[in-house]
C-alpha cells in the first residue's frame, strides 16, 4: 500500500475507496477550509486533528451531496489508510474489526467531530461550489464549436450508446479537466474562502482551455461578461486565474 504524504493526500486517497463523486470530495474540502478559516480567527483551540477533520468533512460532505457513507464504511479503510506498515518493518499492518473497543472509540470521535463542523458551518450545509457552474460556462465557451457538425448533443441515449457518443461536453478530455481542476481548487484556502463559486469556475474553464491551446479570441473582459452571463466581477476573475496559474 502506498504511503501518504499528508492530510490532502489521505482526503482523496480515502474519497477513491469510498468511490465518492466530485461533487463530494469538492464539498469536503470547501467544508475543510471554512472550518480552518473559522479556527484561524477564533481564540478557541482548534479541537481536531487534520486526520479527524478529514474523515469528519467526508463524512458530512458525503451527506450533503446526496452519496452517504455509512461511519463504519468510513472508518475501516480510514484506518487501512493512516495505519498501512512501513517499508522498513515486515509487521503486518494493525485491522480495525467490528465489534471492538477500538471501533467504538473511533466512531465515538468521528460523531464528536462531525457535530463540530456541523456547528462552525452552523448547520448550513448547501455551500455553493465550483462544480455547480462548470458545465453551463463551458458550454458557453465552447457553443460556437459545439453548434457545428452531427449536433452530437440532439442524439438519443440508445444512438449515443449505439456509436459511442460520450453524454455530454463533460465527459470529454477538456470537461475532465475543468472538473479535476475544480476539485484541486477547492483546496486552496483563498479559493474556497475568498472568492464566489461562480468565479472559480469560469477562472477553471478559462485556465483549461488555456492550458490546451485553445485560443480566446475575445477580449478577456468581453469573454468573462459573455460566458459568465455578467454574474463573475472581473477583478474576482483576475485574481483567481493568477492562483490557479500558481497551484
Amino acid at each position: 500500500m502506498p504511503s501518504l504524504r499528508d492530510p490532502i493526500a489521505f482526503t482523496d486517497a480515502l474519497a477513491d475507496v469510498l468511490r465518492l463523486p466530485d461533487e463530494a470530495l469538492a464539498m469536503s474540502y470547501i467544508y475543510m477550509n471554512k472550518y480552518l478559516r473559522f479556527y484561524r480567527s477564533s481564540a478557541t483551540p482548534d479541537p481536531l486533528d487534520p486526520y479527524t477533520l478529514s474523515l469528519s468533512t467526508i463524512s458530512i460532505a458525503s451527506k450533503a451531496t446526496e452519496s452517504p457513507r455509512r461511519l463504519s464504511s468510513i472508518l475501516l479503510p480510514a484506518h487501512a489508510l493512516l495505519h498501512s506498515p512501513s517499508p522498513s518493518t515486515s509487521k503486518p499492518p494493525k485491522t480495525l474489526t467490528i465489534p471492538s473497543p477500538l471501533y467504538d472509540t473511533l466512531r465515538a470521535t468521528l460523531v464528536q467531530a462531525d457535530l463540530i463542523l456541523l456547528r462552525v458551518l452552523g448547520f448550513q450545509l448547501h455551500i455553493p461550489s465550483p462544480l455547480e457552474y462548470l458545465q453551463r460556462y463551458l458550454e458557453r465557451a465552447m457553443e460556437d464549436i459545439e453548434n457545428v457538425g452531427e449536433g452530437f448533443n440532439e442524439w438519443d441515449r440508445e444512438a449515443k450508446d449505439e456509436y459511442g457518443i460520450l453524454s455530454g461536453i463533460m465527459e470529454g478530455r477538456v470537461g475532465r479537466s475543468c472538473r479535476a481542476k475544480a476539485v484541486d481548487a477547492c483546496k486552496n484556502y483563498e479559493l474556497a474562502n475568498l472568492f464566489p463559486a461562480r468565479a472559480v469556475a469560469l477562472g477553471v474553464v478559462y485556465v483549461v482551455l488555456e492550458e490546451r491551446g485553445l485560443k480566446i479570441e475575445l477580449g478577456v473582459r468581453e469573454w468573462v461578461k459573455d460566458v459568465g452571463s455578467g454574474k463573475v466581477d472581473s477583478e474576482d476573475f483576475d485574481e483567481v486565474i493568477d492562483i490557479l496559474r500558481k497551484t
